[in-house]
């Protein structure tokens, strides 16, 4: 009973000052960060740009916002005919009670509506995701195949690398991390508090540095969602993997991404680490996505701007 009871207090004592050192490690952050009104990290929120007939919606990582995408949808808005909109993770750059509320269900349901969104208005609607937003694309896209027509997914999270936990797959790490800090309901990222591009240090922006238990439950739930479905995503699909990739089974995406039916192009970039939308070279990148897009986009007659009724706009003048 004494041993028991040694060992009871010994994992209370663990919980509580995990929970007390995360705390005040996140409040201290919180100090050096200027949160927006509404509560969001700074430049956090969604936004869109561009108004051609083409939609693509742009699904950001763990832990990032929808800033990452800047350059690239700057790029596409104004080279080619497409309406980038790039949307936020509910919970993403969010005070900690909200992002506490995070699960996989929440981020379908967004994804979801946005996609009905952007189908309303536009004939086509491609999803270009990074990482989970990589995964959360995929999973869209075999959920709800009738809406989507195609798939970017850069360094897509389909499996965790177990480079950062090489004795126990990720998953179990998570699972005992979870046991024995269930008191403790935030780890503190293992990632930069900032986002900054490989080739251009003056674009930076704010990340999320401290990530509830939530996150990460969703994120293992959808690992193994998509983990047997390669074969039925019939979609064209755009898939990019990193040569030096911790975060990321590359060799895994790229098994999986082989083995969709639907036209594809796989890029390896052996020189490129996780987050592909900063590394060097994105403009030929992004210009390469661009080009795949329209190589498969739908027949001329079946594209164009719709009006508010749901009619393409070509046809409402007819």
């Amino acid at each position: 009973m004494r041993t028991a009871f040694t060992l009871l207090s010994l994992w209370l004592a663990l919980n509580l000052l995990h929970a007390l050192w995360v705390e005040t490690r996140r409040f201290l952050w919180e100090r050096r960060i200027k949160r927006e009104p509404g509560g969001l990290l700074p430049e956090a929120a969604a936004y869109r740009i561009g108004k051609g007939p083409i939609a693509l919606l742009f699904i950001h990582g763990f832990a990032d916002t929808p800033y990452i995408w800047r350059r690239i949808t700057g790029h596409l808005a104004t080279n080619g005919p497409f309406t980038c909109r790039a949307m936020r993770l509910p919970g993403s750059g969010e005070p900690a009670a909200y992002a506490r509320q995070q699960s996989l269900q929440r981020w379908r349901t967004h994804v979801a509506d946005e996609i009905i969104r952007l189908r309303e208005t536009h004939a086509a609607v491609w999803l270009v995701g990074h990482s989970l937003g990589s995964a959360l694309a995929l999973d869209a896209a075999l959920r709800t195949s009738s809406l989507v027509d195609g798939v970017v997914a850069l360094a897509p999270m389909l499996e965790v690398s177990r480079k950062r936990s090489p004795l126990l797959p990720p998953g179990l790490w998570f699972w005992l991390a979870r046991v024995a800090l269930c008191l403790s309901p935030t780890f503190e990222s293992c990632f930069s508090a900032d986002g900054v591009a490989v080739d251009d240090p003056t674009f930076t922006y704010t990340r999320d540095r401290f990530i509830p238990f939530s996150v990460y439950r969703g994120l293992f739930a959808l690992v193994r969602a998509n983990r047997k479905q390669a074969a039925h995503l019939r979609q064209p699909l755009f898939a990019v993997m990193s040569g030096h990739d911790s975060v990321v089974d590359s060799p895994a995406a790229l098994r999986w991404c082989k083995a969709c039916p639907g036209p594809k192009e796989i890029r390896e970039l052996p020189e490129a680490g996780h987050v592909i939308p900063l590394e060097v070279g994105w403009q030929a990148l992004t210009d390469d996505i661009a080009a795949f897009i329209l190589g498969h986009k739908a027949p001329e007659g079946e594209l164009g701007e719709k009006d508010e009724d749901g009619r393409r706009k070509d046809e409402a003048k007819v």
